[in-house]
């Protein structure tokens, strides 16, 4: 499980930076799945951590509302089908936004809970919050919004609400060209860039550590819309890490291959669907 923590901290980094994280798309059904027919959405119910042998590692198991739109709760399995967390999800059902996620464990003693609070009028996220089974905040990040409601900035808070850091971010349109992330006395952190096709897909992003100096550049190859590669190098060009997607035909990931170059390892990830009318959220 270490490499998946690793490789959904490269994904988030990657994506916050840009316009908004790019739909799964792509083409071949899931072994396990109904195939899709015309006019029909995909809903992950199953997704399966692997190792490089084929092996499983774990595997969660996704619950939705009647009309399999809204997420309500997912189980994680051990590859012998122990219990090892419970996640429940709340909702505000006006405004259709998260309002809690509550992280159980296998004999339903909470782990963690995670509180968000979002605009009445609009419903955008302003507040996610970290709060211990003592119901004191451990943590947070605030997030404001430029007049075309897009993210202008996140803050991160510590229990006490000190300020920890800040990230800014600069747009063109609707697309992320830039960030920078400086401590809570306005010292400099790290800062980004990031650039785009033609059709607003982000393909590269430069990571620069507090003296300007390139730490990082992520990657990636788009193909009919849909991510197909992403690849992490250091500054100097050598590889740490690449994550190969396979997509089914209604343009669900089927399968996510993860090769950790500087640990040395493989992880594979796959999904199964099961497919709902496109009704909307009706």
């Amino acid at each position: 499980m270490r490499l998946f923590t690793l490789v959904v901290a490269f994904v988030l980094v990657f994506t916050s930076c840009g316009s908004s994280p790019a739909p799964e798309d792509g083409a071949a059904a899931p072994t396990g799945s109904k195939a899709p027919v015309s006019g029909q959405i995909p809903v992950e119910k199953r997704a399966v951590v692997k190792f490089a042998d084929g092996t499983v590692d774990e595997f969660t198991l996704s619950e939705y509302d009647p009309s399999d739109i809204t997420l309500l709760g997912q189980n994680r399995f051990s590859a012998s089908g122990g219990l090892m967390d419970q996640i429940e999800y709340t909702y505000d059902e006006e405004k259709k936004v998260i309002t809690t996620k509550l992280t159980k464990d296998e004999e339903n003693r909470l782990k963690s809970r995670i509180v968000y609070i979002n605009d009445e009028n609009t419903g955008r996220l302003l507040k996610e919050s970290v709060v211990n089974k003592a119901s004191k905040v451990i943590s947070s990040n605030e997030y404001t919004y430029n007049e075309d409601g897009n993210v202008a900035s996140r803050t991160i808070l510590n229990g006490n609400n000190v300020r920890l850091a800040e990230t800014v971010y600069t747009y063109n349109g609707n697309l992320v060209v830039a960030s920078k992330t400086h401590d809570g006395n306005g010292k400099p952190i790290s800062s980004s860039t990031s650039d785009y096709d033609r059709d607003g897909n982000l393909v590269q992003q430069v990571l620069y550590n507090a003296a300007g100096s390139i730490t990082r550049k992520i990657s990636t190859v788009w193909q009919n819309g849909m991510e197909i590669e992403t690849t992490q190098t250091t500054a100097d060009g050598r590889p740490q890490l690449k994550i190969t997607n396979e997509y089914g035909a209604a343009g669900e990931l089927l399968k996510k291959t993860i090769e950790n170059y500087q640990g040395n390892s493989v992880q594979i990830l796959e999904f199964e669907y099961e497919f709902r009318p496109d009704r909307g959220r009706t």
